[in-house]
This record gives C-alpha cells, structure tokens and sequence, in this order.
C-alpha cells in the first residue's frame, strides 16, 4: 500500500468514526431521519413498489415534470410541452444543462431508454401510467415525441416515467448499475446498507437551486415506538409515520408535528368473481358495512387521526358531499344478513397487509370482532406481506374459486387524480371488482385532457363504487411527521409519502 492510499484509509476512517459518511462534507452534520421501510431497490426503474421507494429516493431522482396536487403538471426536467392531435401526441422540450450525478449529461436519448426500461421491468408503469403510449421517440437531443393510441389525461397528472441516465447504463453494465444508480435530483447516493440506512449528499452540480440542507441519512426502523424512541433520545432529527398514540406525548414535549393526509385508503376489499361466496350479495356488503363502527375505529384505536369519508377528500377534484355514508347499524346489519339467508353468520378469510402502514393490524382485529360480534361471521385473520399480497390478489382477481376479503391500504383518496385509483383499484389486473359502466366512465375521462371536463365523470364513478360497495372505506391514512425544535418541513398534498429534502429547513445551520 503506498502512503497516499493509507492516508486516505486513515481519513476516511477518521471520517465514519466521526459519524460522517465519505463524500459527505466535514462543515455540516446529517440530517437525520427515521422512517419505516427501506427501498426494495435502489434503481427505481426497475422498482416494484415506487411510493414505498420514493420515500427517500425522490431526492435522487426526477421526472419530466411534477405535480402541483390538483391535477396540473409543472416543469421539472422538461421546460415546457405541446398537446396536439387531441392529446394524442405530447411533445416535451426538456431542459438544458442538466447532468446525471455521474457527470453524464441529460439529453432525449436517455427519456426513451427509461421509458423502453420501465416498460420491461416495472409492472406498475407498464400496466398504467405507460398502457396507452404507442412510441417515445427523440426528435433531436432535447426534444422527446410521445405518441399514444389514445389521449390519456393520467399521463399528465401522474408523473410516473423515472429519468436514468443511457450513457452510465451503457458505460457500467446492468450489475454496476442497480448497485450504484444515478439520478438528476438534488442529491446523490453516497452509502447504503439495506434495512440500516441511506446516506445522501447535496448533488452541488444539480441544475437548480441548491438545497439547504447539505446532506442527510434516512434511518430505517420498522417498529414505530423505536422511531419515537430515537427521536425523544436526540439519535434523529426526523420521524416519518409516527405512530398515532404518541402524537399528544410529543406535542406537548416541544416537538413539531404535521400532519398529512396521503394515499392509500384503509378498506375492506372483495373477490367478486365467485358467485357462492356470501359477499356477492350485495345485501350482505351492506350488512358488513352497517356491522363496523368505523368511527370507534378512528377515534378510540386510531387516536381520531386518520380521516373518514366515503370515498374522496372534499379537495379533491369530484368529492361528492352527498354520497351516503354507512353509519354503524347492528340491527340493520342483522336484518339485511337475515334477508340474504345467513342469519346465523358464515365463516371467510380476513387477509390484511403488513409492514408499511400504521393502524391495518388494529383495524383489521376490530373489523373481525365487530363481524363476530354483530354477524356472527367467523374470520380467519392471516397478515401477509404487501408485495405477496399484490401477488396473491393478481392470481385470484377472476378466479370463480376463489374466496378472498382483505384490509388493505387501497389507492382511493389522495392521489394526484382519482382516475388513478379507479384505474387500479377497480378496473385493473389488481381489482377484485367488473362494473362495465364504471370502466366506460373511466375510458371516456381519461380521454379528456380538461379536469373540469372529467370531474362529473369522476362523481359518477364514485356513486357507483359507494352503492355498490365494490369496497368498503374504513378510513383515509393520515401519516404524522414529527421532527425537532428548529426542523420544518411541509409535505405537499396529494402525493406520495416522502421527505423531499429541499422542503427541509433547519434553523439550528441558520
């Protein structure tokens, strides 16, 4: 070893004892956050689950354009964009001078081949965001034509085409690649040790305005009270998903809480397809309804934290405030189960999801007592982890055989549209749920590039799935961040559940 390399072994080791990453700057320490659950991946073009992976890597990241929660995109890596032929073609012109944290620069090239990537790797973008885009093609180094079968307003509204770097990808190889990605956002990946935590760092040649914050370690801890934990005891500065029983505890200890509603919404989901199954009666979806006090739920497991409307925030482009709202009614539960010829229960499986949001274990034990209670039905109550779930639900949408009724976060409420959580939800290779004349409405809005245009469709649409109970909301998830005295941070609406750093501001730097 010669003395340079030992020299910057030394440092390096000087560094990491010092609880400083290398590549990061000696001037300023980390900010520090703990949240939940880690990426699956790294390199987001291939990823699986992109809200639980946008959570941090949102930072390394960006899209063609963002957007502002109410439908409408705003530039990001594209400047601007013409809609022509009816939406049938989207020309972006993308912005000058941006580079990848590898050095390369961003150009036309690099929009198609992460589109033809995400086609083939990510079932998430292929089957929604990308289902009806004919050809992406570049029409010179900074202009990119989208071509589609049909106009999609969800192209507009849900920015979902990830942005990686051609060059890199050709000149490191696929291993090297998903090891150590690149993106174009504000900051770059300098550690990471899976299910421990992700180091980033400012990205100083980024092609906008330079963060605040220099550098940051987003801490994975699963269990909630042990977030609590490391904030109460100084270890981070940052909580994401604080559980709901701490929120008066710390408020009350001096800690900066913010409360947002995101997406998913916690319901009680149905396979349709099998026609013996009790739950095809409509009569006996009203019964279940009427069976769980989903107020006791909110208020007294739930801390009155989350929010609890039938389908859509009042927001939110096509909130209905006249939908009708299932109240807790045993005795009209007993008298529609009756009717429906189960007067003395039935027994089915309970599946719900675990791992990712705070509260689906309580609510799904209180949806069983309350069925066991009011309908005497007998649950089978199995957790299961969110992606073999997804898997287990793509198996069995339209199996006739199947017996399937689960708690799970589902994509109604507060997303960048509700066209999105229809198009999933109840119309997609996901959805438990046909309804010919909900699918017609969707196809007709999501051809009309004009919000207000789509917004009495979107009404409809919801009626529909509130009268026909394709599922049952219990309530709308609320995630609290919960951060130290000087730490600020405002999460925009209708989007993800992330800590985008810029957003930060740390007044203890100032």
């Amino acid at each position: 070893m010669t003395t340079r390399h030992l020299l910057i072994g030394l440092a390096a080791a000087v560094l990491v004892a010092a609880g400083i990453a290398p590549g990061w700057a000696a001037d300023q320490k980390p900010l520090r956050i703990a949240m939940n659950a880690d990426p699956d991946v790294l390199d987001m073009t291939i990823s699986t689950n992109p809200p639980q992976g946008l959570a941090t890597m949102v930072n390394v990241y960006e899209t063609l354009f963002r957007g502002d929660g109410q439908g409408h995109a705003q530039p990001l890596l594209a400047e601007s964009w013409d809609i022509l032929d009816g939406g049938k073609t989207i020309v972006m012109h993308l912005r000058h001078g941006v580079k990848f944290h590898s050095g390369d620069a961003f150009t036309a090239a690099d929009v198609v081949w992460s589109h033809e990537r995400m086609s083939k790797k990510t079932w998430f973008y292929a089957l929604s965001p990308a289902k009806f885009i004919a050809k992406v093609e570049a029409v010179d180094p900074y202009t990119v034509k989208f071509s589609f079968k049909q106009p999609d307003a969800m192209f507009m509204m849900v920015p979902a085409l990830i942005v990686a770097s051609k060059t890199y990808y050709d000149r490191v190889g696929e291993k090297e690649f998903t090891k150590h990605p690149v993106g174009t956002g504000p900051y770059k990946i300098v550690d990471y040790k899976a299910a421990e935590y992700l180091d980033l760092a400012r990205f100083d040649e980024y092609w906008g305005e330079k963060p605040k914050i220099q550098q940051a370690r987003f801490v994975f801890v699963q269990d909630d009270n042990t977030r609590v934990a490391k904030l109460q005891a100084g270890e981070v500065d940052l909580i994401m998903a604080t559980p709901y029983s701490a929120y008066d505890q710390l408020k009350s200890q001096g800690y900066h809480l913010i409360k947002l509603p995101v997406h998913p919404t916690q319901s009680i989901q149905m396979q349709f397809a099998n026609p013996k199954s009790p739950w095809h009666d409509l009569r006996i979806r009203k019964a279940m309804a009427y069976a769980i006090d989903r107020d006791a739920i909110v208020k007294g497991l739930l801390h009155g934290m989350p929010t609890d409307y039938p389908r859509l925030m009042p927001d939110e482009v096509g909130y209905d405030p006249s939908l009708v709202d299932y109240k807790y009614d045993p005795a009209k539960a007993r008298a529609l189960a009756a009717e429906a010829g189960y007067p003395s229960g039935f027994t089915m499986p309970l599946y719900y999801s675990t791992g990712v949001y705070f509260g689906t274990i309580e609510t799904a034990e209180a949806v069983a007592l309350y069925l066991k209670q009011n309908l005497n039905v007998t649950t089978k109550v199995q957790g299961i982890q969110l992606m073999q779930l997804l898997q287990m639900l793509g198996r069995i949408a339209r199996d006739p055989k199947a017996e399937y009724v689960g708690v799970a976060g589902l994509p109604v409420a507060n997303l960048p549209t509700p066209l999105e959580g229809v198009s999933l939800a109840y119309s997609g290779m996901f959805a438990m749920y046909k309804n010919d004349k909900l699918d017609a409405l969707l196809a007709k809005a999501d051809s009309l590039l004009d919000v207000k245009q789509q917004e009495p469709l979107i009404k409809e649409m919801m009626k529909i799935e509130q009268e026909d109970l394709s599922t049952i909301t219990l309530w709308q998830y609320v995630d609290v961040y919960a951060m130290k005295k000087g730490i600020e941070y405002t999460p925009m609406r209708h989007g993800l559940e992330v800590v985008f750093l810029p957003l930060v501001t740390d007044k203890n730097l100032m």
